[in-house]
């Protein structure tokens, strides 16, 4: 872990074109090394577009998978590069409807998906919107330092998903905070909605928050852009009448406002997680079902 953190950090330094580069080689081994995870990719690939052919999931696994290896390098970017540069390499999109929540004294819940640029998205829209996160801890210990000591470096604040009311008090007091609750976290205050295709247990916890807090939710993702040319931080129009209170309704709103971003941007999602591994009234998971892909 060292040794990478150490890569990691020289490799900062590279310009952008030659990290996504070097990042796709790495994407493409992996691809075909990784099998357990190109099966996963590809089965949930398969249930998000039933209309795709073989050769089409094929292409979006390997598309994820350069995403993904490109995401390596963007660690060390988000974490080491000056501010300057990422400025450089930065564009707004919606930036409008943060603006108008602003002016309006309302605070704001950033809603978003685990993108493979999910850090350096966040740390780049740090530079325009004092910012706070919540993050699920890695398993790593000394990964998990890093990662927690660069979040905190960089925006107000960055809390594990366990320290609820120190971010909550944050959020009731204007402090933006950035949210990813597209994972399977079993069925911990979640409940089973539709998302990609599939039923996914979804947290209840977003329509809580923004309703405790008298937040407004705002889409978010960050978008890479080709041939090395920067980031798009994408903000879309806030959810209408969310919460409404009725926690079925609210979690699937979550869910279609998080596909509605993987749709605009499937190559840069990350599809390797199990996503529906656990399953409504004991049924096996997507990944029980069926051989190789």
């Amino acid at each position: 872990m060292w040794g990478f953190l150490g890569f990691l950090r020289v490799a900062a330094a590279l310009p952008l074109p030659v990290m996504h580069a070097l990042g796709g080689g790495i994407g493409r081994a992996l691809y075909h090394l990784a099998a357990s995870r190109r099966r996963v990719t590809q089965l949930n690939i398969r249930q998000a577009f039933p209309h795709f052919d073989d050769a089409q999931v094929a292409a979006l696994s390997k598309a994820a998978f350069v995403s993904l290896g490109i995401s390596l390098f963007e660690l060390g970017l988000a974490w080491w590069a000056p501010r300057a540069r990422l400025q450089r390499l930065c564009k707004l999109n919606g930036f409008e409807h943060i603006e108008k929540a602003q002016r309006e004294g309302q605070p704001i819940l950033l809603l978003t998906g685990h993108f493979t640029a999910l850090d350096l998205g966040g740390i780049l829209l740090a530079m325009y919107l004092p910012l706070q996160a919540v993050y699920k801890r890695a398993h790593n210990p000394l990964f998990n330092h890093f990662m927690h000591h660069y979040r905190n470096k960089h925006l107000q604040h960055a809390y594990p998903n366990t320290e609820t009311r120190a971010f909550m008090k944050n959020l009731k007091n204007g402090l933006a905070t950035w949210y990813a609750p597209d994972q399977d976290f079993a069925q911990h205050d979640a409940v089973f909605t539709p998302f990609l295709g599939g039923m996914a247990s979804t947290l209840t916890s977003t329509a809580r928050m923004a309703k405790m807090a008298g937040a407004v939710t705002l889409p978010f993702y960050p978008k890479r852009l080709d041939g090395g040319k920067g980031y798009e931080l994408v903000i879309l129009p806030p959810l209408d009448n969310f919460p409404v209170g009725e926690t079925d309704a609210d979690a699937a709103r979550v869910n279609q406002a998080i596909e509605q971003m993987v749709y605009a941007n499937p190559q840069q999602y990350a599809w390797f997680h199990k996503r529906f591994k656990n399953q409504p009234d004991g049924r096996p998971s997507l990944y029980a079902r069926g051989g190789e892909c």
